[in-house]
């Protein structure tokens, strides 16, 4: 446990590693004088269940959302110099520090639509760039002398999906369903599709025959129709702006819509949404009329899916819209399967483009060259997964594919984890495809210099708890460590490619902004120090990063934290994450969105209290690799379960844990953990709390749940082995169920239905419900209930005499 002594000389060598700027420090709203972290005067106050149940800005506000100005000449940051539990997190203020890190202020508010966000669109001489803000377009032109990001476009609905053209002339920009051009010389807007619905013929067949006879035997008719044929014509034919029909299936909605860089073509993607698929409903009770009212939410895995389509369509806008055609791409190597197809990636050169299409069941990845012209596709690199796809950054937030970057000379990169980590590849344009990264460990992210010379990686190449910053050179080559503090390192690239922004947290640090060339030997220049002064002023564990024997005779990984003044009955909690795909034993602070202060703040308190803890990484957490990844593909709850039972036989026997006197609880895929854990292995825990737990599988999502378990009523034995529900008969310690009854991810459903089957067996169990909660315990009248709860119930079956 770090006491004052000790935390002084760890920021003093922090000092020696660290160069600094002016540093802005937070501090509480309530503490009109801030008091030193160096003041060794003061002496560090424990943890109270109060503080472990209030909404984390108590702590203070970490920085996020990093980015630099077009220009190159300062980084933008959210912060909040003061924040209060009040504070609505959406409105924290920006600030803006120059590049060369002398000084951060505040940006005003009236500036703040105009600050970039990460997905920028630049020109091929990266000296025009373009972005959605507010609904509005913005506009960078570096070529006009002092040059500033200016509002080019506002229209009556948000604009979205910005493109900027090669030569940084125009900007196209999706408003609605059409795609607009806005004209950077003259600043013109025009109008360049049109979606024309094709609604479904209902006439008989016997009226479609009847028009066909009048057309053939009346020249009346003939003629009156081709005369509206001609003036139609001619009225395109004139048109100074005409505007290119696109004709689309009714109910079809439109994703994304793109013109080819030499605009003869155009390319969309369609979603048809299922209108059979049924939703999930669930009930608020506690409404402001006094009535009851219904909710909805996500359909259930298995339901009917929404089906996509992409097309490309010839540009012509003066011709008959009844006579245009869109092709539909169907991608042979998908053999029919349901798919979504991304795209196109169009090269630097402009001459050649790729697509990405992946099927539905998350199994099969193709990336193919395509051909406009024809429709005609060239596989470039084809991943499968007899599990499911996964791991960053080839999928981004396990919806789209991730990384896909061209380098100069048609050479592409993408991300592949078919070592079983992910890494990245660089397919030749002859076809040879090679590795430009290797080895038992993960690229996290990866950033493309504008110039398209340098990557800025992010990597567990050290350790599986720490995420450094590697340069690398674009098409492979020796990567350069930037970083070397253990902890969570992330970083964004100035437009130069020349210094960069770090973002870096540690397990008892917030994270933090540092400014620093792209070099190996450059110093970091501290610009905010986060944490409020009631933060500084308790005790903060760092908790040791431990590996435990898996009975397969592989490991798990998670952070102990060991109690400076163990309970002489020597119990344990061990803590169980939620989100499936996640990692919680890392060094660094916490990216994940939910409450810091009632998860890490709570471990803290437990081992305040004398309680061994661990949080741990379940087989199926992120981190670690695809084994580890898929190790529960078809078998949620066991070889994760396994791992957990491995973990508190290891407490016994490495930290001296009285095996009778430990406890399991988590969160949402945590609560499902710990409800399989005390059905499947009864007796091993001496009581586990269940938050939020999933119970049966055929209730949760399809997007999720799919990938993992494929469908119920196609594998159905995988569903009975995963879902606790089935299990239930093997209760027989402790169980306390806790569950927010407007929880629209993880339903009331589930707790109701597992309730009434342990009634059915005759099991002892205890349960919780909170009327205006919803996945996450987020009002602090209700945590703090929850918080306690949960610490009774621990006190009274683990400290038991």
């Amino acid at each position: 446990m770090l006491r004052r002594s000790a935390l002084r000389g760890a920021l003093l060598l922090a000092a020696a590693c660290f160069a600094h700027s002016a540093v802005v420090a937070q501090q509480s709203a309530t503490l009109p004088l801030r008091q030193s972290v160096l003041d060794s005067s003061a002496t560090p106050t424990t943890l109270t269940l109060r503080d472990v149940s209030r909404n984390d800005r108590w702590l203070g506000v970490g920085t996020r959302d990093v980015r630099w100005s077009p220009d190159g000449s300062a980084v933008y940051f959210r912060w909040n110099a003061a924040p209060r539990t009040e504070d609505d997190p959406a409105a924290d203020p920006w600030f803006r520090v120059d590049r060369e890190a002398r000084a951060a202020v505040r940006v005003p508010d009236s500036l703040v639509a105009s600050i970039p966000p990460e997905d920028v669109r630049w020109s091929r001489d990266s000296r025009v760039a373009a972005w959605a803000s507010q609904g509005g377009v913005y506009l960078y032109d570096g070529r006009r002398p002092g040059a500033a990001p200016r509002l080019v476009v506002a229209g009556a609905q948000p604009a979205r999906t910005v493109r900027v053209s090669a030569d940084g002339r125009a900007v196209d920009f999706l408003m609605g369903e059409d795609l607009h051009r806005y004209d950077v010389a003259t600043g013109s807007l025009r109008r360049m599709t049109r979606v024309v619905r094709q609604p479904a013929d209902g006439r008989t067949e016997a009226q479609r025959w009847l028009v066909a006879q009048q057309e053939e035997l009346l020249g009346a008719i003939r003629e009156e129709k081709a005369r509206e044929r001609a003036a139609a014509r001619h009225e395109r034919a004139i048109a100074a702006n005409a505007v290119q029909p696109i004709p689309l299936p009714e109910g079809a909605q439109v994703d994304e819509i793109a013109v080819s860089p030499d605009d003869a073509y155009i390319t969309l993607s369609v979603r048809i949404p299922d209108r059979k698929r049924p939703p999930t409903l669930y009930m608020n009770y506690a409404t402001a009329s006094g009535y009851a009212e219904t909710r909805q939410a996500r359909g259930k895995v298995g339901e009917p899916r929404d089906a996509f389509r992409f097309g490309i369509v010839r540009v012509d806008p003066r011709v008959d819209p009844d006579s245009v055609s869109v092709r539909w791409l169907e991608l042979p190597e998908a053999e029919g399967r349901p798919a979504i197809t991304y795209g196109p990636y169009w090269n630097v050169e402009g001459t050649a483009a790729v697509i990405a299409t992946i099927t539905q069941d998350d199994k099969d990845l193709w990336i193919a060259r395509l051909d406009p012209a024809t429709g005609r596709t060239t596989i470039v690199d084809h991943q499968r997964d007899t599990a499911w796809l996964g791991g960053p950054p080839i999928q981004a937030n396990n919806v789209r594919p991730g990384l896909i970057e061209w380098l100069p000379g048609g050479r592409l990169v993408f991300a592949s984890e078919r070592s079983g980590w992910s890494h990245l590849y660089l397919a030749e344009p002859d076809g040879r495809v090679r590795a430009l990264t290797s080895g038992e460990w993960e690229v996290r992210g990866a950033q493309l210099s504008r110039d398209r010379a340098t990557w800025l990686l992010r990597t567990s190449r050290e350790h599986p708890a720490d995420d450094h910053l590697y340069t690398m050179p674009a098409a492979g080559g020796a990567l350069a460590r930037l970083t070397t503090e253990e902890g969570r390192s992330d970083g964004v690239l100035s437009p130069d490619g020349r210094r960069v922004a770090v973002l870096y947290s540690r397990s008892d640090r917030l994270p933090d902004l540092y400014l620093r060339d792209a070099t190996p030997d450059a110093r970091p220049v501290r610009i905010t120090r986060s944490g409020t002064d009631e933060y500084w002023r308790r005790r903060w564990l760092r908790p040791e990063i431990v590996t435990i024997p898996h009975p397969d005779g592989g490991v798990v990984w998670a952070g102990l934290y060991r109690p400076a003044q163990p309970d002489p009955r020597r119990p344990a909690v061990i803590y169980v994450h939620g989100g499936g795909y996640r990692q919680f034993a890392q060094r660094g602070w916490s990216v994940y969105g939910f409450s810091r202060a009632s998860h890490y703040g709570m471990l803290n308190y437990l081992a305040q209290q004398g309680f061994t803890v661990l949080d741990f990484d379940y087989r199926g957490s992120a981190g670690y690799g695809r084994a580890y990844r898929t190790d529960i593909y078809r078998s949620m709850g066991q070889k994760d379960v396994d791992g957990a039972v491995a973990a508190a036989r290891w407490l016994a026997r490495a930290e001296g844990v009285d095996s009778t006197r430990i406890g399991m609880y988590g969160v949402s895929y945590g609560g499902f953990m710990t409800l399989m854990s005390l059905f499947r292995y009864p007796g091993v825990f001496a009581a586990g709390v269940s938050a939020a737990g999933v119970t049966d599988w055929a209730h949760y999502s399809d997007a999720w749940t799919s990938r993992i378990l494929n469908l119920p009523h196609d594998d159905a034995d995988a569903y009975r082995l995963s879902s606790p529900i089935y299990h239930a008969h093997g209760l027989a310690d402790p169980l306390l169920i806790q569950h927010g009854l407007l929880d629209g991810n993880v339903q009331f459903q589930d707790a109701v239905r597992l309730q009434q089957r342990l009634i059915e067996l005759e099991k002892d169990f205890e349960v919780v419900y909170y009327p205006l909660e919803e996945h996450v315990i987020a009002a602090e009248p209700a945590l703090y209930d929850f918080q306690k709860r949960l610490t009774t119930f621990f006190r009274t079956h683990l400290l038991r005499d």
